[in-house]
């Protein structure tokens, strides 16, 4: 198993490499530039088509290495789903609503053709919930990450660098509890941040995009829960709290001010941490590395 993750990690990280001096010229003849400016931290037109070469080099190192089951293949399935509806998103900047039908379809694609789902809740009698509400909390939380992951790609390296501590973490805890084709994902996935990251660390040179960020969210969710919810995992289902923790509370916190103020909580301004971080003084860098450190505390004690 070891050397087979090893080799798709491999994989994942030199396709994703190599993909992207290609698509960064492709980027604006396909319109997939961003102008930058306004509340953004940059100033000038920077290509968001990242999350292609994360996507091709994750999903085709998969399929070549990692022995597939069926709710990994129902994951492949919506992650996909996701992916489009993102590069979508890029291409077009779809409403609010069209984004949050293409979260609720695959989260619905892993929850209908996997059995991926939020049964297992501490404190609740028995432990177990009932599939009426399970379906719908376990909905729920793949939109809320998927959109938490999305709303922290603001910085340089942000993004993808929380991805991957969520991502490396799910992967340290998953080989213990005896699931190494999740093992084998999660060190692909790892794989296909660390070759984007390369051409995205500050000054980025391409950004990964809602194609990107959406995706990273959605399957993190989703592999935490594959991993957590089991009971032969031995893992605690608060567990993934505490993995994607920080950009799920930050949504929370900036959604809530936004309400307060009269707002709709889908509107964009400058009230992310990462944005109060640079209006407090810190560079680019400082931001990006205290979030990081924040992240990794986080993981540390999962």
């Amino acid at each position: 198993m070891e050397v087979r993750a090893a080799y798709s990690f491999v994989l994942a990280l030199f396709l994703a490499m190599a993909l992207i001096p290609v698509l960064v010229r492709l980027a604006g003849p396909a319109g997939l530039l961003d102008a930058g400016g306004g509340r953004k931290v940059h100033d000038r037109p920077v290509p968001r088509i990242g999350g292609v070469a994360i996507f091709v080099g994750f999903i085709v190192s998969v399929l070549i290495w990692v022995p597939l089951r069926t709710d990994l293949s129902a994951f492949l399935a919506a992650a996909t789903l996701q992916f489009l509806f993102g590069l979508l998103d890029d291409r077009f900047n779809l409403d609010y609503r069209l984004k949050l039908l293409g979260q609720a379809l695959a989260a619905g694609v892993v929850i209908i053709a996997g059995d991926v789902l939020i049964a297992r809740v501490p404190f609740w009698p028995g432990d177990l919930l009932p599939e009426l509400l399970a379906v719908p909390l376990t909905i729920l939380v793949l939109v809320a990450v998927t959109n938490a992951v999305n709303l922290s790609d603001g910085l340089d390296g942000l993004a993808g660098g929380i991805g991957l501590l969520a991502a490396a973490g799910l992967a340290v805890l998953s080989y213990p509890a005896g699931d190494p084709a999740v093992f084998m994902v999660l060190v692909t996935l790892v794989g296909a941040i660390f070759g984007f990251l390369r051409f995205n660390t500050f000054p980025a040179r391409l950004f990964m995009g809602d194609s990107g960020s959406q995706l990273l969210g959605f399957s993190i969710g989703v592999l935490a829960i594959v991993t957590t919810q089991p009971s032969s995992s031995g893992i605690s289902p608060v567990v993934p709290l505490l993995v994607l923790g920080l950009p799920i509370l930050d949504t929370l916190t900036v959604m809530t001010g936004r309400i307060r103020r009269g707002q709709s909580p889908f509107t964009a301004d400058r009230t992310h941490l990462h944005h109060r971080l640079l209006d407090a003084g810190l560079s680019h860098k400082e931001a990006v590395g205290l979030i990081y450190g924040a992240q990794f505390l986080l993981m540390a004690i999962a």
